[in-house]
């Protein structure tokens, strides 16, 4: 739906002319003093006269136009952050309860996803930068009044392609912390560092997935490859999970790699991934060993090893001569 025909049906279904809607309009804009688009104040004006939008298209919304009390909500988009999880008493109950937040993006913006207790465990099937689409889902509004969504029994989080998903834009995201890994002391903080592949392991780089949920696949003790909720998969997926060491000479840290970034770092297809072809990632990590990589990203603390470690959500191959480039500028500052 275009902009003029979501006034249309706001027209339509309400007793006001059009000028009166496109008036309605203007004033939510002026009202929220630009932070919402010319769509989402006309979602705003229809959801005052009882008219949902959301759920009259059923189409994905860019994360600008997403606003309170919307319902049946489709929408694609990256994962920006995702945080601990929080445990609380509840009354009358034995069980604890469990909260958990992740922060989605687009290019235009990024909101707080809540999930409560099972729902965490959609967590542990998705990673940052992972890009995800979510249906039935519905939004409320928060303490700082802004749309916030939550997931009602029916929604659904699948992965989406790579492609129908636009990175976030550096002004939506947290701002990283430039330092070397001397400096790098605190957990679930965002940093970029610099340093060169010492080490990649590519004993175990895989895990399987289905590919129409994302879902992780294992095998159980019956030979058959199913989802955590025991669905079979006949033909699951690889996806990568490739850790490693990068030092800068100050100190060195372990980093993990998800999917696309494991992919930019051995430089390899996504077929090639998919399929899991171990021999062309031991080659290609044979490869990159000694190369310089810049990696951004959040830490977290790792028990096994007693330390912390990052999670690498974007990284770079930084050219020589961009880096001479930026010493010279540095120097003639």
């Amino acid at each position: 739906m275009s902009i003029d025909q979501i006034i249309e049906k706001v027209v339509e279904e309400s007793e006001l002319e059009k000028d009166d809607v496109e008036e309605k309009v203007e004033e939510k804009m002026e009202e929220f003093s630009g932070l919402v688009s010319e769509e989402g104040a006309v979602h705003l004006v229809a959801k005052e006269h009882g008219i949902n939008i959301a759920e009259a298209e059923k189409q994905d919304l860019k994360i600008k136009n997403i606003v309170p009390e919307m319902r049946k909500l489709r929408l694609k988009g990256r994962v920006a952050q995702i945080s601990d999880i929080n445990t609380f008493e509840r009354d009358d109950e034995e069980e604890d309860g469990r909260v958990q937040n992740v922060t989605l993006g687009d290019d235009t913006g990024t909101l707080r996803m809540t999930l409560w207790d099972e729902q965490t465990q959609i967590t542990e099937q998705i990673n940052e930068d992972d890009a995800i689409e979510i249906s039935g889902a519905y939004t409320i509004e928060n303490d700082q009044g802004d749309a916030e969504i939550r997931l009602g029994d029916d929604a659904t989080v699948k992965m989406a392609e790579e492609d129908e998903v636009p990175e976030i834009s550096d002004e939506h995201l947290d701002t990283a912390t430039k330092a070397n890994i001397k400096e790098i002391r605190s957990e679930n903080a965002r940093y970029e560092t610099q340093g060169l592949i010492v080490t990649l392991y590519t004993s175990n780089p895989f895990y399987k997935v289905d590919p129409d949920t994302g879902d992780t696949v294992r095998e159980n003790d019956d030979g058959e490859l199913v989802t955590d909720e025991g669905e079979e998969v006949e033909n699951p997926e690889h996806r990568l999970a490739l850790s490693g060491v990068i030092d800068d000479g100050t100190d060195n840290i372990r980093v993990v790699f998800f999917g696309k970034q494991a992919r930019k770092i051995l430089n390899i297809e996504e077929e090639t991934e998919k399929e899991g072809d171990l021999n062309a990632v031991e080659k290609a990590a044979e490869e990159v060993l000694g190369k310089e990589i810049r990696v951004t990203g959040r830490t977290r603390y790792n028990d096994y090893f007693g330390r912390l470690e990052m999670m690498a959500n974007q990284v770079e191959m930084p050219e020589i001569e961009e880096e001479i480039k930026e010493i010279l500028e540095l120097m003639e500052a």
